[in-house]
């Protein structure tokens, strides 16, 4: 009753971004028709989570809010959504990936034909038992433990080059737990030649960081600092991706 108290003081709505002074973006060139377009996309700022994560009397809901996740605009193009951490399709720490995906981002225009996901320990049948009736024909779901490299099966990024090609609108997201899993598949995809493929990226990195302290200690990388998740996230915008931090 609590929960859906606060979920009616804060509605899920669309974000509209025009403000510079607030909002990062991406400045696209065409260079057919020299046309310059700004992409605005939420800035890498404080603990990368819901600015009013820890904060006043919602500061715990907003640990796990991702309203704050600004998605680009997949147009007319074909959209796939690979999802490395998804063992069920209304359940999950944190709300249930899948669920927001396909509500949320619905909001915004995406309508996915291919839904792909992986998670170790739960079997086939009950994660297809959570998915509704309407989406079991769009989801493929594998019990599996993701690679770190493409000499070795499922390597997320393998299968996104094979499935999907520069034509689609592809969405990755990250959150298995594993941060030298993690870290390895994010230091691939900086040095991969493919990287065009991946439109978007979500991913959640455990470091050295006071807000995942209680919940995430076991997967925390005690070695990195939110600095280094700027630097990451950073870094990968530079490479056109839009990559967000994930909760």
């Amino acid at each position: 009753m609590y929960l859906l108290s606060i979920l009616q003081v804060f509605p899920i709505l669309p974000i509209s971004a025009s403000n510079r002074s607030i909002w990062s973006w991406f400045e696209r060139h065409n260079i057919e028709t020299g046309e310059v377009t700004h992409e605005y996309i939420e800035p890498l700022v404080s603990h990368l989570r819901h600015p009013l994560a820890r904060c006043g009397a919602f500061g715990e809901f907003h640990l796990m809010d991702r309203t704050y996740i600004l998605p680009g605009v997949a147009g007319t193009n074909k959209t796939f959504l690979f999802d490395a951490g998804s063992s069920s399709w209304d359940a999950g720490s944190g709300g249930p990936s899948l669920t927001y995906f396909a509500r949320v981002w619905q909001l915004y225009g995406f309508d996915w034909h291919h839904i792909e996901a992986w998670e170790g320990k739960t079997p086939s049948t009950e994660f297809y038992s959570t998915v509704p009736s309407e989406w079991k024909s769009r989801v493929e779901y594998h019990q599996e433990w993701i690679s770190t490299t493409p000499l070795q099966q499922p390597f997320v990024p393998s299968v996104i080059h094979h499935t999907t090609s520069a034509e689609n609108y592809v969405v990755f997201k990250l959150d298995i737990d594993s941060n030298s899993v993690e870290t390895a598949i994010v230091e691939y995809m900086l040095k991969w030649e493919h990287l065009e493929l991946i439109d978007e990226f979500l991913w959640e990195h455990h470091v050295d960081n006071y807000l995942m302290a209680p919940n995430w200690r076991e997967s925390q990388d005690m070695s990195k600092t939110i600095a280094d998740s700027y630097e990451y996230f950073l870094a990968l915008r530079h490479r056109g991706v839009r990559a967000h931090s994930w909760v």
